[in-house]
Formats: structure tokens, C-alpha cells, sequence
């Protein structure tokens, strides 16, 4: 039977580094996934429980457990809603409602089926203290039958610092055969006692063709819009999902308004439909029309130097324009900004403040 890490496409680095793991047999008991946001990581974790319950019992195939998240095998911990009167000590899904935990195992079930499957939880903004104990009341339960068992903690870095507090002694001193693999595209929110104990592995965006693949092979996508929607993603299959939810066409045409306005020397007009914007879908949209931003400004570099590979194809006019009117401007410093404050969002800074950093550094760019 081949490895079942070779299944994993577009993270050849992640994969040589598991390798090494196993033909060495030293298997760091803590793994912390980072990396852009849903590029494979979910499903490397699984491969690679996979591939070391093959080797060590190979008598028996674990694909089918694996696959489905059950446990003892693998312990799937995510961030679940609070339940009313819900208490501490209380067993995480003891006080939820009927209908929210049918939701949450619709939700693990839809996952379980296709590992790039986004999860999502009303209400569900943290991982709580109880799902951290539940984890220690599981590893007091022995399972000598099984020489290893996967703890995955999905976006690792919603534990409250009281979570995480309470989870470090079983990072560092596991039972035999435990591996923790946590993952996060945020580690910065984690604490450094948690990353300290974890062997940390960067994730790559994954390349357009294989983002193509997964899009149409998992979720059924139209390879058109596939292929349209694919050069706006930074590679990422979270990514694709944010920017159809919000209207792909939508979010093309007011930042490219948006740059008009802020280009024209109309902050008014800009800041006004940067508002309305965020008012019509949530602030969750400003990197992404940042993105777009940035998007737009390398397509100028593109077209400038005779490249037809632009990303902004329906735009091309304004492009076009822009070189005539700027052609002087040179635009890695307004790129190099522009990413750099779409970064801030994390830092939880002032969003009115942000939204006058973004188009003050663009009108910047007219008068230089």
C-alpha cells in the first residue's frame, strides 16, 4: 500500500518534513499547522495519523474511522456555542440545544466528507475550557490497542488563555501514542507556552491548478468561475467560499470604484462606500477588498511591462488608464502598505482609522 501522505498535493515541503518524522520514528507528540487559512492542513492531519496506524498495526485500516472523526481514533475539538446555564465542569456539548447540536454534527459530518470543507457554528466564537478537559478525561482512558491517537484542535487559537493554561501539561507529557496537531492561521494569537511545545509547520497557498482541482472535485464549482474566482483567492479554499459569499462580482466593482474615488482625490465618496459596504456584508470584508487593492496595483505592473496576465480582465480599461495618466509611479511601496494594513486586521486596530490609512496611502501614490 503506498503512503498516505502522497495524496497530499501542493505542500511538498509539509510532507517531506512528516516523512522524516516517520522513517526516523522520532514523532514529535505536539504539531502546530499554520499557514494560510484551509490549504490542506485538516487534511494532512488525517493522512497522516493514517500513514503511521498503517505502519505500526498494519493488520487492521483505520481509513474509515480516521475519515469520519470517531473517536478513539481521532478526538476532533473545535469551537463550539455556550449552552444555557452551561457550566465549567460541565461536558462540552451537555447544555446545547437540539436543534444547535444537530447543526454541529451536520457540520462535523459535511467536514468528515470532505476534509477542505469550511465549518460553521452559530455563536461558536471560542474553544471552550470544557472541550480542553474533556480532552484530559479522554486521555485517562487507556486504548493499548492503539499505538497512536490524533487530538486535533481546529483554529487552535480561539482557546482562551485559561484553555490553554490547561492544556499544556498534555501537550508536553502526552500518553504514549497521543499526538496533538493543532491548526491555526493565526499562531500569533496563541500563547507562547502553547507554540513553545509544538513543533510548528508552515503551509503553502496552494497553487492555482490544484486549487482548481479541489474546487471542482470537491465542491463541484463551475470551472469557469473556477477559474475566474481562483487569481483573487491568495490561494485559499477559505478564501474562494468568502469571496462568493459576499458577491464576487459585487466586490470587483467597488474596489474598483473605491480606487476611482480614492484616486480622484474623493475621500468622501471613497469612505462612503467602503461604509456601505461593510455595513451591506460585515467588517470581515476589508482584507479581502484590500486584497483586491493589492490585485489591482500588481496587475499595473503586469500590463506595464507587456504582460496580457492580468487578473483584473473586466477592468482592463482602468488599467489602462491609470498607466496613462501615472505612468511614472512606481507601485511596490503602495503594495508593500497596502498588505501590511490588510495584516493590522488582526491587531483588532480602529476600523474607521484603517479605512482612512487604505485610501490615503492610495491617493499618496498620485502626488509622489
Amino acid at each position: 500500500m503506498s503512503n498516505h501522505l502522497s495524496s497530499i498535493t501542493g505542500q511538498d515541503k509539509v510532507v517531506e518534513i512528516l516523512n522524516k518524522f516517520i522513517t526516523t520514528e522520532q514523532i514529535p507528540h505536539a504539531l502546530l499547522f499554520t499557514g494560510t487559512r484551509n490549504v490542506g492542513q485538516h487534511l494532512t492531519a488525517r493522512e497522516f495519523i493514517k500513514e503511521l496506524l498503517r505502519l505500526h498495526l498494519p493488520s487492521k485500516d483505520f481509513t474509515s474511522k480516521i475519515d469520519k472523526l470517531e473517536e478513539p481514533v481521532v478526538k476532533y475539538v473545535i469551537p463550539l456555542p455556550r449552552g444555557k446555564g452551561e457550566l465549567p465542569d460541565d461536558f462540552p456539548l451537555k447544555k446545547i440545544s437540539s436543534s444547535d447540536l444537530e447543526n454541529i454534527k451536520d457540520e462535523i459530518r459535511k467536514k468528515s466528507e470532505n476534509s477542505f470543507y469550511e465549518v460553521f457554528i452559530e455563536g461558536a466564537n471560542n474553544i471552550k475550557i470544557s472541550s480542553i478537559r474533556d480532552i484530559k478525561r479522554s486521555l485517562s482512558i487507556n486504548y493499548d490497542e492503539l499505538p497512536y491517537r490524533l487530538i486535533l484542535i481546529e483554529d487552535a487559537h480561539l482557546m482562551s488563555k485559561e484553555a490553554q493554561n490547561a492544556l499544556l501539561k498534555s501537550l508536553e507529557e502526552p500518553p504514549k501514542g497521543v499526538i496533538f496537531i493543532l491548526i491555526s492561521d493565526k499562531p500569533e494569537n496563541l500563547l507562547p507556552t502553547t507554540k513553545s511545545r509544538c513543533w510548528q509547520i508552515q503551509f503553502s497557498a496552494l497553487q492555482d491548478n490544484i486549487l482548481n482541482d479541489i474546487l471542482i472535485s470537491r465542491f463541484s464549482i463551475d470551472p469557469i468561475l473556477a477559474q475566474q474566482i481562483i487569481p483573487f483567492s491568495n490561494g485559499s479554499v477559505y478564501n474562494v467560499f468568502k469571496l462568493l459569499e459576499y458577491g464576487f462580482d459585487d466586490l470587483q466593482e467597488t474596489s474598483i470604484n473605491i480606487l476611482r474615488y480614492s484616486l480622484g482625490h474623493r475621500y468622501n465618496t471613497a469612505i462612503k462606500l467602503f461604509n456601505n459596504l461593510i455595513e451591506k456584508k460585515s467588517k470581515n470584508v476589508v482584507p479581502i477588498i484590500i486584497q483586491l487593492f493589492v490585485t489591482w496595483f500588481i496587475d499595473v505592473q503586469k500590463m506595464k511591462i507587456g504582460s496580457g496576465n492580468i487578473h483584473f480582465k473586466k477592468y482592463e480599461d482602468t488599467i489602462q488608464k491609470f498607466i496613462a495618466k501615472f505612468d511614472y509611479v512606481q507601485l511596490d511601496e503602495i503594495i508593500f502598505s497596502l498588505t501590511n494594513l490588510r495584516n493590522e486586521m488582526d491587531k483588532n486596530i480602529n476600523l474607521n482609522l484603517l479605512i482612512l490609512n487604505i485610501i490615503f496611502n492610495i491617493t499618496a501614490i498620485t502626488k509622489r
